[in-house]
């Protein structure tokens, strides 16, 4: 298993165990113009909150946590996390 692989699998590990509908939940994998590894998490939108946590502090630490492992492997990486009703909006406007 490649190294960004096994982020996604470490990533998808520590946000299923914090959401209320895991099976809503999508980690999508890409690269950035920098070359850095973009995981992209589409979650119900109640979800959304469990997984920010008060004042960001549970996405800076999983942040934290995915840097870490990233530098071991000599990687940069990019985590965005937002609701599945984010990303039809958005995907509605780029149409307009």
């Amino acid at each position: 298993m490649d190294a960004p692989e096994a982020l996604r699998e470490f990533l998808s590990y520590v946000v299923a165990n914090l959401i209320d509908h895991p099976q809503q939940a999508t980690i999508a994998i890409g690269t950035n113009v920098n070359g850095a590894v973009t995981y992209r998490v589409q979650l119900a939108p109640e979800d959304v909150r469990h997984v920010i946590g008060k004042n960001g502090m549970t996405i800076s630490s999983i942040r934290s946590l995915l840097n870490t492992a990233a530098e071991k492997h000599g990687i940069k990486i990019s985590l965005k996390v937002g609701s599945s009703r984010e990303e039809d909006a958005e995907v509605a406007a780029a149409a307009e």
